[in-house]
């Protein structure tokens, strides 16, 4: 497969429409395999809790992580993608809305923004390498994810 525009604009969506419906769930998490290099590297600049120093270093840990939010669930929606053709790389603005799984309501909505670093594999697929990722502050007085959510 060749990193055009196309190609990585269409795989982008899938990836996200995968992710939504099926990379935080335990049973069919392992989907996520197919975008992932082994050697992921997600990188959150995210305060209070990001930052060069944290995130995941494997796609491991990040299919892990993804399926341990047992309170809520995240649709990630694309909005704008910035494709590089020749640094192998896409930039893409998307919403992020949290779901609660015992609601079913949106408890936070925001704006993020992703800098992806693609490479090939040995079969000449698409894996997402690097994520560095950015999301929109909340006014002041409204929850995070995690703020609702608290982890046991």
């Amino acid at each position: 497969m060749e990193l055009t525009n196309d190609t990585i604009t269409n795989w982008m969506n899938e990836y996200f429409e995968v992710y939504g419906k099926y990379g935080q769930v335990a049973e069919t998490a392992d989907r996520m395999y197919k975008y992932f290099a082994p050697d992921l590297r997600f990188i959150p600049y995210i305060a209070p809790i990001g930052g060069p120093e944290k995130g995941f270093h494997s796609r491991d840990e990040f299919i892990q992580t993804a399926v341990r939010h047992t309170g809520w669930y995240e649709k990630l929606t694309p909005l704008i993608y910035t494709v590089d053709e020749k640094r192998h790389s896409v930039v893409v603005m998307f919403t992020i809305d949290v779901y609660s799984r015992k609601t079913g309501k949106i408890v936070v909505a925001r704006t993020a923004m992703s800098h992806y670093e693609l490479i090939l594999d040995e079969n000449k697929d698409i894996k997402i390498k690097t994520i560095r990722f950015f999301w929109e502050v909340l006014p002041p007085g409204v929850k995070e994810f995690f703020e609702l959510f608290p982890e046991k």
